[in-house]
C-alpha cells in the first residue's frame, strides 16, 4: 500500500461517491414516495373521503313522529360506524363528519331553474362555526309540548333553514322568505329561511359534504339562468328536517376525509386491501355502508410513483454498473502496477490462492473505508443511509483484482509452450476469437432480452424489476463491446494507409493505437459512461421540456381565466389585447363530457366552441402547436356544422353530433384534424363560435385564453371576484416541485456528475496504465532523430484516438438509447401529460466528450513534461 497507494486511493473514492449517492437514494425515493402519495391523497379532496351510509328503518312506515332526539341519535351511530373501521383505515382518516341531507330541490316562487338542496352538519369539535349577518339560526318549529308531534307519511311539515350570504345572493333569498319546493318526483317540501350567515372558517373540513352551502353554482342551461346551493339546518332543526322531507328523500352519512401525512408508500398495498374489503363487507341492519373513491385515489398515486421509482432504478442501475466498470479499471491498474513482485512471489513458490488473497485484502480494505465514507456522507445529509443487494457490489473490485493478480502470474508461469506448428498457433488463435465473439454474442443477447422486456412490461418501481431497468446500460455495453472488436481492424487500416504517408506523425500514432489504444477494458469504460451520461441528461432535459409542453397545453396560453356564470365579457378580449404585452387573445366555450354520437358510435368529447380566427392568431403567437386547418372552419359545405376532431374512434366521425349545456343537437361535419386543447385524453372537437351560434348551439364564452409576457398580469387586472385565473409560470412551477419530479431530477443530475467524473477517471486511467511503454516509444523515437513538437503530436494522437472513438461512440449509443427507450419509460407520469414527451437532447450533452478531450490535453501536457526531463544523452545510452 505505501509503495504505489494511488490506485487504491482512487478504488476508496469512487466507492465512497457511488456508495453515498446509492445509500442516499433510497431514503430520498422513500420519502418522495410517501409525499406524493400523501399529495395525490391531498389534491383529491373530498373525493378521497370514506363514507358511510346509514340505513334508515322508517322509509316505508305510514305515519312519522318527530324524534327530538335525532341528533343524538345520529351522532351515536356516527361514532359505532368510526369504530367498526377496519384498523388500519381507521388510522389514516380523521374522525369524520355527519351529514343529513336532501336531494336537490327545485323552488317553486320565482320561476325555474333554482334549486336548494337542504343539509344539516356536525363535525368532531360539533357544527361548522358561522356568524350570522341577518337573521338567526334555525330553530325547532314547534314547542317543547309538542316535540314528539306524529304525521301522516304525506303531510307536509315546515323546516326552518339558513343559508350563506353567498346562496341567498344567488338565489335572491332573505330571512323570513318561505320556499315551496319539490323533489324530483314532484312531492312537496316546504322551508323557512331563519337567517344569513358567513362562514368563520371556509377551509374547515365541516363544510366539505355539502359544498354548494358556501359556493352556489350558476350556470346557464337552454338559455335559462340556474342556481344551486344549499341551506343548512342546525341540531334543534333536524327533527323538523326529518319531517319534511318525504320518508325516503333524507340520506344520512359519515364523511371520514383521509389524514394524507397518515398515508405511506411502504403499506399502501395493505391500505388498498383495507378499503377493499370495507366496501365488500355486508350490510349491517340500521349500520352503515362503506364506499370510497380513496382506493382509486391511491391506485393512481401507487402508479406514479411505481413508475418514477422505476425511472430512479435505471439511472441507479447505470450509474451502478459504471462505477463496477470503473473499479474494474482500478484493479486491473493495480495489478500492473504490482505485477513485478506478484511474479517474484510466484518465482518464488507462492501460490495462486495466496497472491490473490493477498491483492484482495489489499483492495477489500480500501473498498471497506469508501464504502463507510460513502454510507457516513449519506446519513449526515439525508438522515438516513439505505442499505440494498448492492452493498456487497464494491467488493467485486477487490475480488476482480485478486482473480485479476492470479490469472497473471499463472500466464507469466505457465509451463506450456507456445505451438512452433504456424497452424496449431493458428487454431489457438481462432479458438481465442471464437470465445470472445460468444462473450460479445451474449451480452448482445443479454441487451436484446432486457430491451424486450422494457418494451413489454415498461419500469416498475416496486419489487425492482431490473431487468427492464437494465436496458439502456445493456444496450450500452452491448455497442460498446462492438466498438472494442471493431477498433483493432479500423486501426489496421489506418496504419496501412499511412505507411507510405510522407508524414510520420500519422504512421506513429496509427502504430500506438494499433498496440495499445484497442484494450478492451479503458474503452469499454469510457463508451459505456458517456453513453449513460448522454441518457441521463437527455432524460433531465425531455422531462424538463415536457413539463414545459404540458403546463403550457394545460393553460393554453401564458394566462387563462376560467368566468363566472352571467359574467358581461363582450368588451372583455378587447381589453386583454389593449393592455401591454399581450399579444393574442381569445374567449371560448370549453364543455367537458359532452355526448357526442353518429350513426356508428357514440362517446363524450371535450367541445371548445371559439372564434376560429382569432384561435388561429394565438396559436401562431405563443409556443402551442400551430393548426393551419382552422381555417376550414368558416368555409362549411351547408351539411353541417364544420368541425375539426381529434382522437376518438373512426366511426365517430362519420356525420356525427353533440348536445352540450342543456341546448340542441348540432350535426357536425369533420374537415380536419383539431388542435390539442387543454392535455387530456378526451377526443377534441373543435368549432367556429359564430357557425356553431347559428346552428342553435351554446357559445356563451366561459373560459378567456392570453399569451405574451404581460398576459398574466392583464388577465388579473380584469378578472371579476368569480373568475379564476391560472397562469403558466405558476403551473409549470407547481409541476416542477412536484416530490417525485425533484427527486428525480436531483438523481438525474447527481448520476450526471458521477458518470462525467467516472468518464474523466477512465481517461486518466487508460493513460496510467500505458505511461511506461509509451514513455519507452517516445525516447526511441527521439533518441532517433524525431523533433519535440512532432513527438508531442505523436503523443497526443495516441492519448486522443482511443478517447474520441470512445466518446463518439458513447454519444450515439445514449442518444440511441434515448430516442428507442423514452417511449417505454413512461415519462408522461413525471412530466403530467396525457402523452409521452418528445426527446429533447441539449446542446450541453457533448459537455462530456469535450471535458474528456479537455483531459486528454492536460494528460499530455503534463505527460509530454515528464517525458522532456529525461537527458537525451541517457536515451542514447538505453535509459528510460
Amino acid at each position: 500500500m505505501r509503495t504505489d497507494p494511488g490506485p487504491l486511493v482512487l478504488i476508496a473514492v469512487v466507492v465512497a461517491l457511488t456508495t453515498s449517492l446509492l445509500a442516499a437514494a433510497g431514503p430520498l425515493t422513500e420519502r418522495a414516495s410517501d409525499r406524493a402519495l400523501a399529495d395525490a391523497v391531498r389534491r383529491a379532496g373530498a373525493q378521497g373521503a370514506v363514507v358511510g351510509t346509514f340505513d334508515r328503518g322508517d322509509v316505508f312506515y305510514d305515519t312519522r313522529a318527530r324524534d327530538p332526539r335525532a341528533a343524538a341519535k345520529l351522532r351515536a351511530a356516527v361514532s359505532g360506524a368510526q369504530r367498526l373501521l377496519p384498523q388500519r383505515v381507521a388510522r389514516v382518516v380523521q374522525p369524520g363528519t355527519t351529514s343529513a341531507t336532501s336531494t336537490p330541490l327545485q323552488l317553486l316562487d320565482a320561476g325555474p331553474g333554482r334549486y336548494l338542496t337542504l343539509a344539516y352538519l356536525d363535525g368532531p369539535a360539533g357544527p361548522p362555526g358561522v356568524r350570522y349577518v341577518s337573521g338567526g339560526p334555525p330553530r325547532p318549529t314547534v314547542g317543547a309540548g309538542r316535540a314528539g308531534t306524529e304525521l301522516p307519511a304525506d303531510a307536509v311539515w315546515t323546516v326552518q333553514v339558513s343559508l350563506s350570504r353567498a346562496a341567498a345572493k344567488a338565489l335572491g333569498l332573505r330571512p323570513g322568505d318561505r320556499l315551496p319546493m319539490k323533489d324530483q318526483q314532484a312531492r312537496p317540501v316546504s322551508a323557512l329561511v331563519s337567517g344569513v350567515f358567513v362562514a368563520r372558517d371556509p377551509g374547515e373540513r365541516t363544510w366539505l359534504p355539502v359544498p354548494e352551502l358556501l359556493h352556489p353554482v350558476q350556470g346557464v342551461s337552454a338559455g335559462v339562468r340556474t342556481a344551486s346551493a344549499g341551506a343548512l339546518v342546525s341540531a334543534a332543526a333536524l327533527p323538523d328536517l326529518q319531517l319534511a322531507l318525504p320518508a325516503d328523500g333524507l340520506t344520512e352519512r359519515i364523511y371520514a376525509t383521509p389524514r394524507p401525512d397518515a398515508v405511506r408508500w411502504s403499506d399502501s398495498d395493505e391500505l388498498l386491501r383495507a378499503i377493499g374489503s370495507l366496501k365488500a363487507a355486508p350490510q349491517v341492519p340500521g349500520g352503515a355502508v362503506w364506499d370510497s373513491e380513496l382506493d382509486r385515489v391511491l391506485e393512481d398515486g401507487r402508479s406514479q410513483v411505481a413508475v418514477a421509482r422505476g425511472q430512479a432504478d435505471v439511472l441507479l442501475l447505470s450509474l451502478l454498473v459504471c462505477a463496477l466498470l470503473v473499479l474494474w479499471l482500478a484493479a486491473e491498474l493495480l495489478v500492473r502496477r504490482r505485477a513485478p513482485s506478484v511474479l517474484l512471489t510466484r518465482e518464488r513458490g507462492g501460490t495462486l490462492a495466496e497472491i490473490a488473497a493477498e491483492l484482495f485484502i489489499e483492495a477489500a480494505g480500501w473498498v471497506l473505508a469508501g464504502v463507510l465514507v460513502g454510507v457516513l456522507g449519506a446519513w449526515l445529509v439525508t438522515g438516513d443511509a439505505g442499505w440494498s443487494w448492492w452493498f456487497m457490489v464494491p467488493f467485486l473490485a477487490a475480488a476482480a483484482a485478486g482473480a485479476r493478480g492470479a490469472a497473471l502470474s499463472s500466464r507469466a508461469t505457465d509451463p506450456r509452450r507456445t505451438p512452433a506448428n504456424r497452424n496449431a498457433r493458428r487454431v489457438l488463435a481462432r479458438g481465442r476469437q471464437l470465445r470472445r465473439a460468444v462473450a460479445v454474442a451474449a451480452v448482445v443477447a443479454a441487451a436484446a432480452l432486457s430491451f424486450l422486456a422494457l418494451r413489454q412490461r415498461g419500469v416498475v418501481g416496486e419489487g425492482g424489476d431490473l431487468t427492464a431497468a437494465g436496458a439502456p446500460v445493456w444496450w450500452a455495453v452491448a455497442g460498446a463491446l462492438l466498438v472494442v472488436a471493431g477498433v483493432p481492424a479500423l486501426a489496421g487500416l489506418l496504419l496501412d494507409a499511412t505507411r507510405r504517408s510522407s508524414g510520420a506523425v500519422a504512421f506513429f500514432v496509427a502504430a500506438r493505437v494499433r498496440e495499445t489504444g484497442a484494450r478492451a477494458l479503458p474503452l469499454l469504460v469510457i463508451t459505456v459512461t458517456v453513453a449513460q451520461l448522454t441518457f441521463a441528461i437527455a432524460l433531465t432535459s425531455t422531462e424538463q421540456r415536457g413539463q414545459a409542453a404540458g403546463a403550457l397545453l394545460s393553460v393554453g396560453g401564458d394566462a387563462r381565466a376560467t368566468l363566472s356564470p352571467g359574467r358581461p365579457n363582450a368588451q372583455l378580449v378587447p381589453a386583454l389585447e389593449a393592455a401591454p404585452g399581450v399579444r393574442a387573445a381569445v374567449a371560448a366555450r370549453i364543455d367537458d363530457l359532452v355526448p357526442a354520437t353518429s350513426r356508428t358510435s357514440a362517446d363524450t368529447v371535450l367541445l371548445t366552441v371559439v372564434d376560429a380566427a382569432a384561435y388561429e392568431r394565438l396559436l401562431a403567437a405563443s409556443a402551442l402547436p400551430d393548426a393551419p386547418q382552422l381555417g376550414r372552419l368558416v368555409r362549411g359545405d351547408g351539411a353541417g356544422v364544420p368541425a375539426l376532431v381529434l382522437g376518438g374512434p373512426a366511426g365517430l366521425r362519420d356525420g356525427f353530433s353533440v348536445r352540450s349545456s342543456g341546448g340542441p343537437a348540432v350535426k357536425l361535419t369533420v374537415v380536419g384534424t383539431a388542435p390539442r386543447v387543454r392535455d387530456t385524453v378526451e377526443p377534441v372537437v373543435v368549432v367556429d363560435a359564430a357557425t356553431y351560434a347559428r346552428a342553435g348551439g351554446v357559445a356563451e364564452p366561459d373560459t378567456v385564453w392570453a399569451v405574451g409576457p404581460g398576459a398574466a398580469s392583464a388577465l388579473r387586472a380584469q378578472a371579476g371576484p368569480g373568475d379564476a385565473v391560472v397562469v403558466y409560470a405558476d403551473e409549470l412551477a407547481a409541476r416542477r416541485a412536484a416530490p417525485l419530479v425533484k427527486v428525480l431530477v436531483g438523481l438525474a443530475l447527481g448520476a450526471s456528475a458521477l458518470l462525467l467524473l467516472f468518464a474523466l477517471l477512465g481517461v486518466v486511467m487508460m493513460a496510467a496504465s500505458e505511461a511506461g511503454p509509451r514513455a519507452s516509444s517516445l525516447g526511441r523515437l527521439r533518441a532517433l532523430g524525431l523533433r519535440d513538437r512532432q513527438l508531442r503530436s505523436v503523443l497526443g494522437g495516441e492519448l486522443a484516438a482511443p478517447v474520441l472513438v470512445g466518446a463518439l461512440a458513447g454519444l450515439a449509443l445514449g442518444l440511441g438509447a434515448a430516442v428507442v427507450m423514452f417511449g417505454q419509460l413512461s415519462l408522461e407520469s413525471v412530466t403530467g401529460q396525457a402523452s409521452a414527451p418528445s426527446v429533447s437532447v441539449p446542446v450541453w450533452v457533448l459537455v462530456g466528450p469535450a471535458c474528456l478531450v479537455g483531459a486528454v490535453v492536460v494528460l499530455t501536457s503534463v505527460e509530454w513534461t515528464r517525458l522532456r526531463r529525461v537527458a537525451l544523452g541517457q536515451l542514447l545510452r538505453g535509459g528510460q
